[in-house]
Parts: structure tokens; C-alpha cells; sequence
């Protein structure tokens, strides 16, 4: 069970880490507002990718791998599942041994929730703790969009700040930039123009987080990456997130298990952020 619970830890270790990074240089996220200059380019370019993102009213991944790697030497890996309602709900199951469901996280707009089903705990918080642990805001958008290929925008409460968007091609991919002064952030785009990479840099040079999207596949009338990437670097660590998806559908109805926290005793999340 040892090898169980430090799998948990990492993977909310994992996530957690990604929000602080977005959190602590951008705040909250935005989907489609975005104050810009030099419109013209950048917002043709924009268009395209919005008309081109994926549309369903639900996704489940039936199967996927989940590979945690921190700092090239801690490794875990299991199978999961995912379903995911847009802006409503995303719900992981991980079953490491023969599909027994030994852990859930589920993410809502309002809160997140982590139960250890071997150990009788569940950890509830509103994503409100990020600004009560951090001194920083966060939403549920970003998650979502990371995991559907879809783009989002860190964006800042300063109503005065300047932040610039621009549209550039480079070997013939283009490319979607976004500047404010705190970080910037690319999306580089297939031919198709989804989402193939997407980086964000603190202006510091000390910190980049990067998703990678690849194995791009028709789902009836969906394309959709088979294989998701995210990395996380700073000075001293480096951290890699790897789905790898076998069994995916789309819009066949999914049904969100009720949770019944009753059988379990609360835990202090905070105990999985140290």
C-alpha cells in the first residue's frame, strides 16, 4: 500500500504544482477574452483555432495509462479512467491493480474532491485553498482545457495592464503568442490548427510549464489526441504527466457516479500538498 499512497501523492502533487506555476504568474484563466493589440493577424488566427477545437457535450476515456515521473528517477504508473462534462465536471478513477478503483479525484467548477478508497479518507476543498496556502486565485477552466485540447488564456486582474496577443509562422506552423507581464504563453498548431504544443514561460526564465498534445485520432466525427504530455520545469525539479488514451468515446451519455463521503472519515488536504 506504501507504493499505492505515494502514487496518490504524487499525482495531486502533480496537479497541484501545475496550478501554483499558473497561479502564481497569471491568476485566473479566460477562454475567448483577450485584450490585444495588432488584432488583426492574431484574431484570424484565433478564429481558426476556436472553429477547429473539438466540440462534444461529453468525453469519456475509457482506458487510459497515467505515467507520473518526477525528476527522472520516482516513477508510478496505472490504468484510469476519465469522464469529463464540459464546465461542469471532471472525474478520474485510478485502478492500478486489475480494475480496482483504489482512488478518485474529481474536479467541478465549485471544488475538488480526492477520496482513498483504501484508506477510508476523502480530502474536500474549494479551490479557494490555493489563495488561503499561496495567496493565489485559481479556476476550474484551465484543468478542463488542458485536458480537451482546448485554449485558454492565463489572464490578470489588472484591468490596466497591456497584454498583447500575436499571430507568427515559423517552418511553416504557426503559432499563437501571448504576452503580459508576468509570463508568456505559445500555442503551436498542427496543420489543422489544434493544439500540438502549448508553453508557459515566466518572464523570469526560472520556470516553464509545456503540454504536449500527439496521436491525434478520428472519433466519429471527433479528432482528439490519443497521447497527452505535461511538463513541468524549474531550477530544481522537473515533472512529467503522461497520459497515454487506448478507449475513448464521445457523447454516448455518461452517467457521473454518485459519491456517498458518509463511508469515509475527512483528511486535511493540505497533508497532500507538503
Amino acid at each position: 500500500m506504501a507504493g499505492t499512497d505515494r502514487m496518490q501523492k504524487s499525482f495531486i502533487k502533480i496537479l497541484l504544482v501545475v496550478v501554483v506555476f499558473i497561479s502564481v504568474n497569471g491568476c485566473k484563466t479566460t477562454q475567448k477574452t483577450v485584450i490585444t493589440e495588432k488584432l488583426t493577424e492574431a484574431q484570424i488566427l484565433l478564429k481558426e483555432i476556436e472553429k477547429a477545437e473539438p466540440k462534444f457535450t461529453n468525453i469519456e476515456f475509457k482506458r487510459m495509462n497515467i505515467g507520473i515521473n518526477l525528476n527522472e528517477n520516482t516513477r508510478y504508473n496505472s490504468v484510469a479512467t476519465c469522464k469529463i462534462i464540459p464546465d461542469s465536471v471532471i472525474h478520474i478513477s485510478v485502478q492500478p491493480f486489475f480494475g480496482v478503483e483504489m482512488f478518485i479525484a474529481r474536479l467541478t467548477p465549485k471544488e475538488m474532491l480526492v477520496i482513498d478508497k483504501i484508506k477510508g479518507i476523502y480530502y474536500q476543498s474549494e479551490y479557494s485553498i490555493f489563495e488561503q496556502q499561496f495567496g493565489i486565485a485559481i479556476d476550474y477552466l484551465t484543468f478542463e482545457s488542458l485536458f480537451t485540447n482546448k485554449l485558454f488564456f492565463i489572464n490578470t486582474n489588472n484591468p490596466a495592464e497591456t497584454v498583447l496577443m500575436n499571430a507568427s509562422e515559423k517552418n511553416g506552423n504557426k503559432m499563437l503568442s501571448y504576452q503580459h507581464a508576468t509570463l508568456s504563453q505559445h500555442f503551436f498548431l498542427n496543420e489543422h490548427h489544434r493544439i500540438r504544443e502549448m508553453a508557459i514561460n515566466s518572464n523570469s526564465g526560472n520556470e516553464q510549464f509545456m503540454a504536449f498534445y500527439s496521436d491525434f485520432t478520428q472519433n466519429g466525427s471527433l479528432i482528439f489526441p490519443y497521447g497527452i504530455r505535461f511538463q513541468l520545469k524549474n531550477k530544481t525539479a522537473l515533472y512529467n504527466f503522461n497520459l497515454s488514451i487506448s478507449r475513448f468515446a464521445v457523447d454516448e451519455g455518461i452517467t457521473i457516479p454518485a459519491l456517498n463521503l458518509n463511508q469515509y472519515r475527512q483528511g486535511d488536504i493540505t497533508s497532500l500538498i507538503k
